[in-house]
């Protein structure tokens, strides 16, 4: 548990240290889990079909992964891609289908990334990655003859879309809606979904796309809601229905599919680009921290992209003008990492290891 922690600090650390990009990097792609009435020796084809579909749709970024052809084929076996699954025990009633309430038992399935990737290259599309764009989300609300005012960030709505947000693998970022951000940001500006101040309020953030909802309820408690996605000057309406939870779900499964489909094809992909990075001897928070300064005084480099940490070791994509040998010629006039052998991830690519210098 501690290393997970501190492997998820020094993430966050390298994330705002190290002039990547808004990327937000998301763990747990190829694991999904439910609420089930209790425990089977081994989980029903139903679950397997419903924790597949899942899976699919969050590494793919499309929510109709699940109508292609080998894709349905596949889902005719889902026990075939699971790698394992896992019971726990909660507090949380479900019905037990006879009439009965029972405590719910949470369900974890994870499935072989490897078998996952391979499925959808048979269906024409590709694995969207870790690295993914992050999703502002500007709420304003009226109720009854109330007046209009900001959602606040710790609402009941911010927390249902920002689990659905985790079903998607979208990071999802909450706005402060502290003093700055209402100067920023009147509340009249964010209703009429004006373009300008929302963009100038949200570079706070740094987001790669920015949602606005604005949503009304009547005197009878029913909901009416419209949103407008924003993402490189692209804009999409949305008018969904249903109960709120409901229209929550459907807005955020069509952003997800607008901000991640275009990820997934086989011919792009978000975060394999730059040169695979490998720095070893790294022994804690100090090493990672200089590591992140040395590597922004290096002139041929434009960008860095924390792709994994492990132990002492962490991964990176880095954008060099010039390529490896610009790379090796800014490393040899100010040696703080040696190289180190060079390695083939897979016989697909070529890792440029180097040991960090204490």
């Amino acid at each position: 548990m501690i290393r997970k922690l501190y492997n998820s600090l020094l993430v966050m650390m390298l994330v705002s240290l190290c002039s990547l990009s808004q990327a937000a990097m998301v763990n747990g792609l190829y694991s999904t889990e439910m609420l089930v009435p209790e425990q089977l020796p081994e989980p029903s084809n139903e679950q397997l079909t419903q924790g597949l579909q899942a899976v699919l749709i969050k590494v793919s970024g499309r929510s109709n992964v699940i109508n292609k052809p080998s894709v349905m084929k596949a889902l005719q076996q889902p026990s075939a891609w699971l790698n394992q699954f896992s019971y726990q025990a909660t507090q949380t009633p479900i019905s037990a289908g006879d009439g009965r309430e029972v405590l719910g038992q949470r369900l974890l399935l994870e499935f072989d990334p490897v078998l996952i990737k391979r499925l959808l290259q048979q269906a024409g599309l590709k694995a969207v990655g870790h690295a993914r764009p992050a999703l502002l989300v500007w709420l304003a609300q009226q109720r009854g003859n109330t007046a209009r005012d900001y959602v606040a960030p710790e609402s009941q709505i911010y927390a249902e879309l920002v689990a659905q947000a985790q079903v998607r693998g979208v990071p999802l970022d909450v706005p402060l809606l502290d003093l700055n951000d209402q100067t920023a940001l009147d509340v009249s500006d964010l209703w009429g979904f004006f373009r300008e101040p929302v963009q100038q309020a949200s570079q706070r953030y740094q987001p790669d796309a920015i949602l606005l909802g604005r949503l009304i309820q009547s005197s009878s408690g029913g909901w009416q809601t419209e949103w407008l996605l924003l993402q490189q000057g692209n804009a999409h309406a949305m008018k969904p229905s249903g109960a709120l939870s409901e229209q929550l779900q459907q807005v955020i499964n069509e952003s997800a599919d607008t901000v991640l489909g275009s990820l997934g094809t086989a011919q792009f992909n978000y975060i394999e680009t730059g040169l695979l990075l490998e720095v070893t001897n790294i022994g804690g928070v100090s090493d990672y921290l200089q590591l992140s300064d040395y590597l922004a005084t290096l002139q041929p480099v434009d960008a860095v992209r924390v792709s994994a940490i492990e132990a002492d070791r962490v991964l990176l994509r880095v954008e060099i003008q010039g390529g490896v040998q610009a790379l090796d010629q800014a490393v040899r006039l100010n040696p703080r990492m040696s190289p180190a052998p060079r390695l083939n991830a897979g016989g697909a690519e070529t890792v440029y290891s180097y040991r960090w210098q204490e």
